[in-house]
C-alpha cells in the first residue's frame, strides 16, 4: 500500500510538470539550452530531535562560464516525528548585481519503506534584496531515495518554485532528475545529481541541465528519528 501511494503521488507530480511546462511555452518565449553547475560544501550537526546544517554554494550558468551567485545557507531541523519535520531556514546570497536576504519555512513529509524513502517537501520563502524588493515563493518538491547498499543511494527528484511579484506570477522553476550518492564513511558523503527543466521569468523560458556536486560532513548522527535525506535546487 505505501509503495503504490508513492507511485500514485509520483506520477501525480510528473503530470503536472508536463502540463506546467507546456503552458509555460504557450504563454512565453523559449530561449536556447543553457547547462549551468552547482558546487556545495555541506556541513551537518545536532543531536537528539534537532539537526543544523550550515551550505556554502556557488552556481555557474552560461554554458558554466558565468558566475550566477553563491550563497550561505543554515538550516535548522526539528524532528518532530517519525514521519514529519518542520525546517525553518535562512539564506544570505550574493549575486552579480545585487544581494539577497532570504527567510524561509519548510515542512517535510517522510515515509520510509525497507530500502524506500519517500519525501514531500513544502515551503514558503521571501527574497529581500537590497534593491528593495521583496518576492514570495513557494516551492512543492517529491524526493526518492534508494539504498542499493552501505555505500550507494540512488535518488529521483521532481519539483516546482511558484514566485508571485508585484508585476508578475508563475512557475519560475520546474525541474526533474536523477541522483547518486556515494558514502564513504559515517561522516562524508558525495552527491552527485543532474536536474533538467526550465526557469521561467515570465518573458522567456530558459531550458537548462544542471549537474549539482555537494560534499557533506555529518558531524553527530545522534538523532531521535531518522532525518529527510534531501537538498536544495
Amino acid at each position: 500500500m505505501c509503495r503504490y501511494k508513492i507511485s500514485l503521488l509520483s506520477v501525480l507530480i510528473l503530470t503536472l510538470f508536463l502540463n506546467v511546462v507546456s503552458t509555460a511555452q504557450d504563454s512565453t518565449s523559449v530561449s536556447k539550452w543553457d547547462n549551468q553547475i552547482y558546487l556545495g560544501n555541506k556541513i551537518s550537526y545536532g543531536k537528539y530531535d534537532w539537526r543544523f546544517s550550515t551550505e556554502l554554494q556557488t552556481r555557474m550558468r552560461n554554458q558554466m562560464q558565468t558566475l550566477d551567485n553563491w550563497y550561505i545557507e543554515q538550516v535548522a531541523t526539528y524532528l518532530y516525528s517519525k514521519h514529519w519535520e518542520f525546517v525553518p531556514d535562512f539564506r544570505f546570497t550574493v549575486k552579480p548585481d545585487k544581494l539577497e536576504f532570504r527567510p524561509g519555512l519548510g515542512a517535510l513529509y517522510k515515509i520510509k519503506n525497507n530500502k524506500l524513502q519517500f519525501i514531500n517537501q513544502v515551503k514558503w520563502q521571501v527574497d529581500f534584496s537590497n534593491h528593495g524588493a521583496a518576492d514570495n515563493a513557494f516551492r512543492e518538491v517529491v524526493f526518492l531515495n534508494y539504498k542499493y547498499n552501505e555505500k550507494i543511494v540512488g535518488t529521483f527528484v521532481c519539483g516546482f518554485i511558484y514566485r508571485w511579484r508585484e508585476h508578475w506570477n508563475g512557475f519560475q522553476y520546474i525541474r526533474v532528475g536523477p541522483g547518486v550518492s556515494y558514502i564513504f564513511d559515517d561522516k562524508h558523503i558525495l552527491n552527485f545529481s543532474y536536474f533538467t527543466g526550465i526557469e521561467n521569468n515570465g518573458k522567456t523560458v530558459q531550458w537548462a541541465g544542471v549537474p549539482m556536486i555537494q560534499f557533506v560532513i555529518n558531524v553527530n548522527k545522534s538523532y531521535k528519528y531518522t532525518p529527510a535525506y534531501y537538498f536544495s535546487f
